[in-house]
């Protein structure tokens, strides 16, 4: 295999104001978003005469969440327990999602193939990698994507449990905000159609193309009369030596890695 390019996340500026700047759009999504399910929510109260509520305001204002809602006033307080599954699902969104990414590098991966975790304090950020394994194209495009999916689903799921709609907004949003890592390298995937491999690391993600396949072709009379000639003035031996291309030598040993093609070490 030939190396296309890396990632190198907590290096690469350019790269790290990409996130930035995605991650913010996600914020100013989020923001849209609950905008609209307020419109929609209100339009169905006023025109319809539906029962609803835009937001779960007087769980976190108390009754001046309530007015605000235009509800009538229950006179009860906070619920502080909106406040506290809110503090404990953000960060969980994030340990999840890295617990996400293990599982698909696992399921992905030959047998005893090593997950690790870390993290970067600086950078306020935390990975899973499979550092010695080389995925292939379309292997590593669900592996980077299955949290965003997967932990998005789950906040929705427990939001409608809890009949939180802005709950679920403000956790789903956060999460997203952190998943723009992993866009990334999917856009650079998607971006040069020649990358058809991929190995995660701890640093970030090297990107490599797919190994050269010699095509054979037939040698004329002319040319096999010719290579005797050719092959005992550059002192080699046997038929073709000189006319024939050699085979390109396998960097697999040089590297270290291991190519995973539907989960078998090749």
């Amino acid at each position: 295999m030939r190396k296309i390019a890396d990632i190198h996340v907590f290096e690469d500026e350019g790269f790290l104001a990409r996130m930035r700047s995605l991650s913010a759009t996600v914020l100013v999504a989020g923001v849209l978003t609950a905008i609209l399910w307020a419109l929609t929510m209100v339009a169905l109260r006023e025109f319809f005469d539906a029962p609803v509520t835009p937001f779960e305001l007087g769980a976190v204002l108390g009754s001046l969440g309530d007015r605000l809602m235009g509800v009538e006033d229950t006179g009860r307080g906070v619920d502080i327990r909106w406040w506290i599954s809110l503090v404990v699902a953000i960060p969980a969104t994030f340990a999840i999602h890295e617990l996400v990414h293990a599982l698909f590098f696992r399921h992905y991966a030959p047998p005893g193939a090593q997950i690790t975790f870390g993290s970067n304090l600086k950078m306020g950020m935390i990975y899973a990698s499979a550092e010695g394994v080389v995925y292939p194209r379309d292997a590593y495009l669900v592996i980077a994507l299955a949290p965003s999916v997967i932990v998005t689903l789950l906040v929705v799921v427990l939001g409608i449990g809890f009949r939180w709609p802005l709950w679920t907004i403000v956790v789903a949003t956060a999460h997203l905000s952190g998943c723009t890592g992993d866009w990334g390298y999917v856009r650079a995937i998607h971006s040069d159609p020649t990358i058809a491999y991929c190995e995660d690391t701890a640093w970030g993600v090297s990107f490599y193309g797919a190994p050269c396949r010699l095509q054979p072709r037939r040698v004329s009379p002319s040319d096999a009369r010719a290579t005797p000639r050719a092959a005992d003035a550059d002192g080699s031996h046997g038929l073709g030596s000189s006319a024939l291309p050699r085979p390109a030598k396998s960097d697999r040993g040089t590297h270290g890695f291991s190519v995973v093609e539907g989960g078998k070490r090749l």
